[in-house]
């Protein structure tokens, strides 16, 4: 049995969990970003930038243990000078550990992201994906994302 449920102080060492997972996993796919025990910085930055935004973590919760969680910004000014001024929620960070994959918690997870950047009144939900990581493509692409903006690298050593 699991649940869907807004972040606790006592979860943190849970969550931190997770996110060491997560940027572990991210640095597989792309060597420049940080291995979780190095990225303490941005996870402190994560939830600092959560409270400027009115934003929440929601966790994913399965016989007591955290096994993933979702970071919704929730009202973020948009910056870009040449687009229309306009606040929007961003889901700055989605997580399911391994051996909870495939059970729809990514899913809820998302869904609940939507639902908060709704009660916020966002009108747009952006988020950031690495190219490489396929699965969550399709889940974004499933939950109605699609690519707005690409940013295209090239190595030049």
């Amino acid at each position: 049995m699991h649940v869907i449920r807004e972040y606790r102080p006592e979860d943190a060492q849970q969550v931190e969990a997770c996110f060491v997972e997560l940027q572990d996993f991210l640095h597989r796919l792309e060597p420049n970003i940080l291995e979780g025990k190095r990225a303490k910085q941005y996870f402190t930055f994560m939830f600092a930038r959560c409270a400027e935004t009115v934003g929440k973590v929601f966790v994913a919760e399965v016989d007591g243990q955290v096994v993933g969680f979702v970071c919704v910004w929730g009202k973020v000014p948009s910056e870009k000078l040449d687009e229309e001024p306009v606040e929007y929620a961003f889901v700055s960070d989605l997580v399911v550990l391994p051996e909870h994959r495939g059970h729809r918690l990514g899913h809820e997870l998302l869904q609940k992201a939507e639902e908060f950047a709704r009660s916020q009144g966002a009108a747009t939900l952006e988020l950031e994906v690495l190219a490489k990581n396929e699965n969550a493509l399709r889940l974004y692409n499933r939950h109605g994302f699609r690519a707005y903006h690409l940013l295209l690298t090239k190595k030049l050593t």
